[in-house]
């Protein structure tokens, strides 16, 4: 196993050929990986593919720390059954160990540490924003952060669109300085859909009013449907033939509310029956199923990987990410306004520019590919510099 210090390195300031990794992973009582849940579950998948292709790893291995072990893996995930492990099981044989999909105990990380593995927390969600929304929660929520392992990182890792908000938060409890790091992403979850749901995957011109999907998950302030309900709102009453439906998915459980009731009543489209509270679904499937255009909406959070599904449908995507100016139809900030407009261009103008749009996508695609060179070699260098 490698010790620490310079010996970690290899040449060009990377960690040493043959260096071996792991990535947490939580596998639910039923066997099951979740990665329909949240977004961070398919990350690990991510990270798998990224060190798998990575030429100087010699292992990448999935530590699981959840309830259960793995049940069937669906063959497109390529995931060797083997490559999921107990971290007990491999204590002597890790050099790093990113903690992303579930957390670690801390006898685990006293026993890698102690035989000179370096630890780094991967920070792809924002605790920041979730911890201050649990703390104001009446009843308390449970899922704010806990900070018992706020001395046991060599290095914490953060996707770039939470920087602003946590990176400071981050640096002050754990210590050490975030590093960006690149977000990145593969079409794997599109390649496990049935093939009935995978043949309707994909953008086709409606010929006819547009139905259109709101797919924020309405968990966190940094995703409500509010603003896309407000952007169709506003779309509708300027041109109300050009909507056959306006799904709000993740709205029904909150039909009820006094305030997200009195709102979606307040507007028009949901007076004429055309907006309508949907519950949650596996968003691949709503895209292939119901949908035309998608509208969206975050604060402080402008990457997410229902983005980058609908642009590799194809579909049209409005939405005010700027990280994402170039792609889609694009709105900025909590503009409801501009963002009509962007979607009445959208449906006025994507049935003829559709392939255009695709062909920008594929630069896209490409430079969030895990297995890309530049990929590799930024996460294998930001391992070196680890220790």
């Amino acid at each position: 196993m490698a010790q620490s210090g310079s010996g970690r390195r290899g040449r060009g300031g990377g960690p040493k050929r043959g260096y071996v990794v792991g990535v947490t992973i939580f596998v639910d009582a039923k066997g099951g990986l979740g990665l329909f849940e949240n977004g961070l579950r398919q990350n690990v998948l991510f990270l798998y593919q990224l060190f798998r292709a990575a030429p100087d790893c010699a292992r990448v291995l999935l530590l699981n720390h959840g309830d259960g072990e793995p049940g069937d893996i669906p063959p497109a995930l390529d995931v060797a059954r083997q490559d999921i492990v107990r971290t007990a099981e491999v204590l002597d044989r890790l050099d790093y160990v990113i903690v992303i999909g579930a957390a670690m105990d801390r006898e685990t990380t006293a026993a890698l540490k102690a035989r000179g593995c370096r630890i780094i927390a991967y920070k792809g969600g924002n605790g920041a924003v979730i911890s201050m929304e649990a703390m104001i929660a009446r009843p308390p929520r449970a899922d704010a952060e806990r900070y018992f392992d706020h001395a046991d990182y060599d290095a914490v890792w953060m996707t770039p669109q939470h920087l602003a908000t946590y990176r400071g938060w981050c640096e002050t409890i754990y210590r050490q300085p975030v590093r960006a790091v690149p977000q990145i992403w593969s079409p794997l979850l599109i390649e496990t859909l049935r093939p009935d749901v995978r043949s309707r995957f994909g953008y086709r011109p409606p010929g006819g009013p547009a139905r259109i999907g709101v797919l924020d998950p309405n968990v966190t302030v940094m995703k409500t449907s509010h603003l896309p309900m407000l952007v169709c709102e506003a779309a509708y009453r300027r041109a109300p033939e050009a909507f056959r439906a306006i799904y709000v998915t993740n709205g029904s459980p909150h039909r009820d509310d006094a305030h997200f009731s009195s709102f979606t009543l307040s507007l028009t489209a949901a007076r004429d029956g055309v907006m309508t509270l949907e519950p949650r679904f596996v968003g691949l499937e709503f895209l292939a199923d119901h949908c035309d255009a998608v509208v969206t909406h975050h604060w402080e959070n402008g990457l997410n990987y229902l983005y980058y599904e609908v642009l590799f449908g194809n579909y049209p995507l409005v939405h005010n990410s700027a990280f994402l100016k170039d792609h889609g139809y694009y709105y900025p900030d909590f503009d409801a306004g501009h963002g009509a407009k962007a979607l009445l261009a959208a449906l006025a103008e994507h049935p003829r520019t559709h392939p255009e749009h695709a062909e920008r996508a594929k630069a896209l695609f490409a430079r969030l590919d895990p297995a890309a060179p530049e990929n590799i070699s930024l996460h294998e260098q930001l391992l070196a510099d680890a220790g």
